[in-house]
């Protein structure tokens, strides 16, 4: 009984997959009217708000590798609005780096607050949430090493975000690049294995949805991706 309010706020989640399928779509229609892969603040700004919307799911949900890359990746969606703004000079790259370390450190030491003080039901930071269409859990049958294979494919799904921001930092601009979309589908793969297999239609839905977008913008400039941030 005490994790029900927590199956009662399953569905809060499909909120950051709607604006996660927002922010491609859009990117998306604005590449195939430009004929090239482009991206745009509009792109980060709906990052931003999905990354935490996310970010707050996980934690209620108690998905510590979901929730960890979803509030890094929060961090560097802010880096890129950083970059794109022309009123004053970008944050310096040791502050971004801070900010994500401070913020590895808040998402960890949330999960510890929950695990000490909140007297959960179940110990373990990679809960497989209860959907309220769903007459009973199933976390024991998940084998730990489908834990494994779903942090993997979700640390490789967001690991383009790190490529890109790596990038970013080096030309001091925002853009996309070739890897960016080849690690968004391979990512997408392996994450779209695990959340199928432990029934998790809150994580299933965008990657399953943006596989098609990310090899559109692989096929729109296969040999040279070029952004535009507007």
């Amino acid at each position: 009984m005490t994790s029900d309010w927590r199956v009662f706020l399953y569905p809060l989640g499909f909120l950051s997959a709607l604006i996660f399928g927002a922010r491609f779509g859009l990117q998306w229609l604005q590449s195939e009217l430009n004929g090239k892969s482009m991206v745009s603040r509009t792109f980060w700004i709906l990052s931003l708000v999905g990354n935490l919307l996310l970010a707050a799911h996980t934690f209620i949900q108690i998905q510590f590798h979901v929730c960890v890359v979803q509030t890094c990746s929060a961090v560097l969606a802010w880096r890129n609005l950083n970059l794109m703004q022309t009123k004053r000079p970008p944050v310096a790259f040791q502050t971004v780096v801070f900010v994500l370390f401070l913020t590895l450190a808040t998402t960890i030491g949330a999960f510890l607050f929950q695990q000490s003080f909140l007297s959960l039901d179940q110990s373990s930071w990679f809960r497989v949430p209860v959907v309220p269409w769903q007459k009973s859990p199933f976390s024991h049958e998940v084998p730990l090493v489908w834990h494994i294979v779903g942090f993997v494919g979700y640390v490789i799904f967001s690991l383009r975000f790190w490529v890109q921001w790596l990038l970013a930092e080096t030309s001091k601009e925002s853009r996309l690049p070739p890897s960016f979309w080849w690690l968004s589908l391979s990512g997408a793969f392996l994450s779209n294995i695990y959340f199928l297999t432990i029934g998790d239609i809150v994580n299933f839905i965008g990657p399953a949805i943006g596989m098609f977008i990310y090899a559109r913008n692989l096929m729109l400039r296969p040999q040279k991706v070029v952004e535009k941030a507007s």
